[in-house]
């Protein structure tokens, strides 16, 4: 087939919708205030979750990695950074 009829990788569409999962931009902002204040440098996401990391606050920091604040990396994906804060499942956005 034509390469423009070649249907795209269902990855590529992205992640599956996770109801469980928070934005921080859509939490209210006493509940963003209790959070860690992190700042992230650095995000790779690659297909291979080994090779996938971030940088926060100057450390490197891969899936399952803990944070110095508080928050476990739950995972990395394309769209940014899930973040366990004590059950409450976060969604940073990507630098």
């Amino acid at each position: 087939p034509s390469p423009a009829l070649v249907a795209a990788p269902a990855a590529a569409a992205g992640p599956e919708p996770d109801p469980d999962l928070l934005r921080l931009a859509d939490l209210p902002a006493s509940t963003r205030a209790s959070l860690p204040a992190l700042r992230i440098s650095m995000h790779v996401y690659a297909e291979d979750p080994a090779r996938r990391f971030a940088i926060i606050d100057g450390r490197r920091v891969g899936e399952g990695g803990l944070l110095e604040g508080q928050g476990v990396v739950e995972a990395i994906r394309r769209d940014g950074i899930v973040v366990d804060f004590d059950g409450r499942r976060v969604l940073l956005p990507r630098p």
